[in-house]
Order: C-alpha cells, then structure tokens, then sequence
C-alpha cells in the first residue's frame, strides 16, 4: 500500500511539474554536446569572457564553457528541480569557482557584466528579451542564438550545429 501511495504521488508531482513546464515561454531541450561546443566556438568564448546563459536547463553549457574555455560562466533557469541538478553537476565537477546556476527569471535577470550572452530559447523569448539585452550589454558583447535569430538584427555570423540548425552569432555595437 505503501508503494502505491507513493508511486501515486510521484506521479500526480510529475504531472504537475510537467504541466507548469509547458506554461514556460522555452521548453527544455538538451543540447547534444558537439552543439554546446559549437555554440561556444562561433561565439569567440576565451577565458577573459563571462558567458550568460539564459534559460540555461540543466546548465550544460554553462559548465561547457567553464570547463573547456575557461570562461567564468553563469546559468539562469526558473525550473527548481534544473537548478539543483546543474548545481550537483558544478560541485561534482569542482567548478565552483568559474561556474553557477542561480534560479531565475531570463526576464529579469541582469547581463550587463556578460560578454557573451546565449539562447537557446522560443522566437518569442528572443523578442521580448532583445531590446533589454541590447540595452544592458557592452558594445562588443556577443550574443549567441541556437536555432532562432533574434528578429530585426543582423548577425555578423551564422553557423551551423550538428543537427543542421543555425546558430546566429550577433556582436553589439556601439552608440551611435
């Protein structure tokens, strides 16, 4: 009985959490990891680059890019349960020093400090962030679009993933 009870349970919390995902303006999809080093390669990340990544999943990228660029990296993800994980996954990793994932809102959170910001996010998220994500970055900044370009800007780069989908490469440029 008591097996029951929790199987029910597990079930009813599954179906909740998979309900309110599907509220969420991106979905999660894993990114196949020649991809992730793609993303990373097309957008110049090095270690003096501090990577964004936001809606950043189960923070694959966000470790990609301090693990294997030696970039100092943070993730935002609004899903408790993928915080938690990429979080396990950084300490296990012993990357606590470059990398983070901190729950959050891809709406609201700050990229003014990032050089690199990417998305791998719906074309509705890339509209409703661009505007703040152009006025909050740096000239020179770069921002990295799996998939879907970021309406009205002209990349400077266009790539290609392992899956044939574009990945977008877009610099900000100055005032003026």
């Amino acid at each position: 009985m008591v097996v029951v009870v929790i199987a029910v349970a597990i079930a009813f919390v599954s179906i909740v959490w998979l309900g309110w995902n599907l509220t969420l303006d991106a979905l999660w999809q894993p990114t196949d990891w020649v991809t992730v080093r793609r993303i990373l390669l097309l957008g110049e990340v090095g270690p003096r680059d501090h990577v964004v990544d936001l809606g950043c999943g189960d923070g694959r990228i966000v470790v990609a890019a301090a693990r294997d660029f030696g970039a100092r990296a943070t993730g935002v993800e609004i899903d408790p349960l993928r915080v938690l994980w990429a979080k396990t996954w950084i300490l296990f990793l012993g990357l606590h020093r470059r990398a983070r994932v901190v729950r959050g809102n891809m709406y609201t959170s700050c990229v003014a400090d990032a050089s690199v910001v990417i998305l791998f996010l719906s074309a509705t998220s890339n509209f409703k962030l661009q505007e703040r994500i152009r006025r909050e970055l740096s000239p020179g900044s770069r921002v990295v679009s799996y998939y879907h370009p970021i309406w009205g800007w002209e990349p400077d780069l266009v790539g290609e993933a392992r899956d044939g989908y574009p990945i977008y490469v877009y610099s900000i440029k100055g005032a003026g």
